[in-house]
């Protein structure tokens, strides 16, 4: 059975959600959750919740959130049999504060754990792959790590950037990713080019093929999403979302993405599964309440309105 090797970050969420519209520089009344997260976790758990074999090298703390967030990963059937343990750092923190229209105004991480993780030890992890599985990576992880990764991969990988100030940690290797998911700002920071209009997306979208990325899928928020390959370039929409709480819906969104590709969907399907899957996750809170499955998302497609441009 084919396996997806997810690497990068596991960390503790805490939510704060402004009931009003947020004051700087005040204390501002809201609600406050706590939860498991970090975005090579969080795609894992997609992975798990679809049912693929799934195994995480991240790095988790001895302390009681590390190994809560640990057993937590394990309930959900998937293998952390390769993760680091220590001692030397607390558990890895993300601090995010939503504004009253539950969309993320500011947030900070605390990633200090992830520099236990080195090339020696993520050796025995890629020769135990095979060329039919495929590796997903983060930008949490540092630039040793990352090189090593794609040039050691034996199988398919594939990359989120995390935010527009790690994304540069990927520039170097994105010859040897197949497939790539930024978000409008990160593709805007790689490339420099700005995505104003389809001729602008074009453009964007032929820079990270120039590179050697195989498909690059861009979220564009509201606007949609843009899928990029050598065959086609497309500028997907759907309908309006009912917002609760965006944080979570791209990292569904790889999740799925990556789910259909491993199975043989060609691109352009796997785009309207991920586009379902990330807007089930937005407006019922799917991951959290661990209810997103195959049959859910396919469900919800054709209430997507999903609608497609051919851009070239």
């Amino acid at each position: 059975m084919k396996r997806i090797c997810v690497i990068g970050g596991s960390n503790i969420d805490i939510m704060g959600t402004s009931i009003e519209p947020l004051r700087n520089f005040d204390s501002n009344p809201g609600i406050v959750g706590v939860g498991f997260g970090g975005v090579g976790r969080n795609i894992a758990q997609i992975l798990a919740l679809l049912e693929e074999r799934t195994q995480l090298v991240s790095v988790f703390s001895s302390d009681s959130y590390g190994q809560a967030m640990k057993a937590d990963c394990e309930k959900l059937g998937i293998d952390t049999s390769a993760s680091i343990v220590t001692d030397a750092y607390p558990s890895s923190m993300y601090i995010a504060i939503l504004n009253s229209n539950h969309d993320m105004q500011v947030a900070m991480s605390d990633m200090r754990n992830l520099r236990e993780m080195t090339p020696q030890h993520l050796q025995p992890v890629l020769s135990s792959l095979e060329k039919d599985d495929m590796i997903v990576i983060d930008a949490n992880l540092d630039m040793e790590c990352i090189g090593y990764i794609a040039g050691h991969a034996p199988c398919p990988t594939a990359a989120d950037p995390v935010s527009a100030s790690k994304c540069l940690r990927l520039k170097d290797v994105l010859k040897h990713l197949s497939i790539f998911k930024p978000n409008m700002y990160e593709a805007e920071q790689l490339s420099g080019i700005p995505i104003r209009d389809p001729e602008s997306a074009v453009r964007n979208l032929n820079w990270f093929l120039e590179q050697g990325v195989k498909e690059t899928v861009i979220s564009m928020a509201a606007q949609g999403v843009l899928l990029g390959t050598d065959r086609e370039k497309i500028w997907f929409t759907h309908r309006l979302i009912d917002l609760d709480n965006a944080t979570g819906g791209g990292d569904s969104f790889l999740g799925a993405y990556l789910a259909a590709r491993l199975h043989g969907t060609q691109p352009r399907q796997a785009v309207h599964f991920a586009i379902s899957a990330a807007v089930t996750t937005i407006e019922q809170d799917a991951v959290k309440r661990r209810s997103l499955s195959r049959g859910k998302i396919q469900e919800a497609i054709q209430e997507m309105q999903i609608r497609e441009v051919n851009l070239c």
